[in-house]
């Protein structure tokens, strides 16, 4: 699991939605002005407005599908 802002109830509102709809928090980033939640899988409305974006992680490149959801990017596989 990654380190999720348990202590702060505001960041937690999306997080805690997207857990109770049983989509798996990946990974975490709040360094830039709209957090990054990365996900195992999307919600079926995200899906026809994602945008693809290649993202270089440890130095390897990847296609990913992104969306905003209620003020974060949400990143998928």
């Amino acid at each position: 699991m990654c380190n999720l802002p348990i202590n702060n109830p505001e960041l937690m509102k999306p997080i805690n939605r997207l857990l109770r709809a049983g989509i798996n928090v990946v990974d975490y980033h709040d360094k830039f002005r709209r957090p990054i939640i990365e996900v195992d899988r999307p919600f079926a409305a995200w899906e026809p407005k994602a945008v693809e974006i290649t993202e270089t992680k440890n130095g390897v490149q990847r296609i990913v599908k992104m969306t905003i959801w209620r003020g974060a990017h949400i990143i998928w596989r």
